[in-house]
C-alpha cells in the first residue's frame, strides 16, 4: 500500500512540474520573441551624422550643431548625443521622429548657436554618438 501512495505522489508531483515547466517556457518565449523581434528593427535604423559645426562665444561657451540623416529603412526618434562621452542636454522640444532620408539638425531651430557642450579647441579631434530610442548608435569623428 505505501508502494502505491508512493507512486500516486511521484506521478503526481512530476504532472504539476511538466505544467509549471511549459508554462514557464511559453512565458520565457514570449518575452524573448519581443527582444529580438525590437533587435530587428534596431537592425534596420541608419544613422548619418553628415556635419557639424563648432562655434564659440567669447572664446569660453562652446556650441555645436549637428545634422543627422536617417539613411535606414524604418523612422527612429534621437534620444541622447554625446560628445566626447559627456552626454549634452536634451533640447526643447524634444527631438521629432525622423522619417526615412529626412535630415534634422539638432538644436539648431531656436538659438542661431547650436547645443552648448563641453570645451574644445581649435584643431583637436572630437567624437559624436548619436543614439535612438531602440539602441543604436552612430560614431562619428571630427576636427573642431
Amino acid at each position: 500500500m505505501a508502494n502505491l501512495t508512493m507512486l500516486i505522489i511521484v506521478v503526481f508531483l512530476s504532472a504539476l512540474l511538466f505544467t509549471w515547466a511549459i508554462t514557464s517556457f511559453g512565458l520565457y518565449q514570449g518575452g524573448a520573441g519581443f527582444f529580438f523581434s525590437s533587435k530587428g528593427l534596431a537592425n534596420q535604423e541608419r544613422i548619418s551624422i553628415e556635419n557639424v559645426y563648432f562655434n564659440t562665444v567669447s572664446g569660453t561657451t562652446n556650441f555645436y550643431k549637428i545634422y543627422v540623416r536617417n539613411v535606414g529603412a524604418i523612422p527612429f526618434t534621437i534620444s541622447s548625443v554625446y560628445i566626447n562621452g559627456t552626454l549634452l542636454a536634451t533640447p526643447s522640444p524634444p527631438l521629432p521622429l525622423l522619417n526615412v532620408t529626412q535630415s534634422i539638425c539638432l538644436n539648431c531651430g531656436g538659438s542661431s548657436l547650436g547645443w552648448q557642450g563641453p570645451t574644445w579647441v581649435h584643431g583637436n579631434v572630437q567624437t559624436i554618438k548619436v543614439a535612438t530610442l531602440r539602441g543604436t548608435v552612430a560614431t562619428s569623428t571630427w576636427v573642431s
